[in-house]
């Protein structure tokens, strides 16, 4: 089954799987891999990455990242959005806006409502 087209981040903003509420346990799940808990603490800093930039980041193949993150966009904790510079053929994705917070430190934290996720 091939992917949703790509969309604007103003777009998918408050996009969220019906049942995201409901399953918690599948957010939990999808972020309890320490691969995973990397690439949400990269994506919580930076409005979005590429599958490039993140496998870069975290010293990862850019298959390996693939896998991870479409696991973490099947469980609604992050989406698919336009490339910054327009150029449709790169894949980037984000974690929704609605969900990005600041604690009184500045650091980033993802406050998905039934789980906060906050990053040393």
């Amino acid at each position: 089954m091939a992917d949703a087209p790509f969309k604007t981040v103003a777009t998918v903003a408050d996009t969220v799987p019906q049942d995201f509420f409901a399953k918690p346990s599948k957010l939990l799940m999808a972020v309890a891999v320490p691969v995973r808990w990397a690439m949400m603490r990269e994506l919580a800093a930076v409005p979005s990455l590429s599958v490039i930039e993140l496998g870069a980041k975290l010293g990862q193949s850019t298959d390996l990242v693939s896998k991870h993150l479409r696991v973490l966009r099947d469980a609604g904790a992050l989406v698919v959005v336009a490339a910054p510079d327009g150029d449709g053929r790169k894949q980037h994705h984000a974690v929704p806006e609605r969900f990005r917070r600041t604690d009184d430190a500045g650091r980033p934290v993802i406050d998905y409502g039934v789980c906060v996720l906050r990053f040393p």
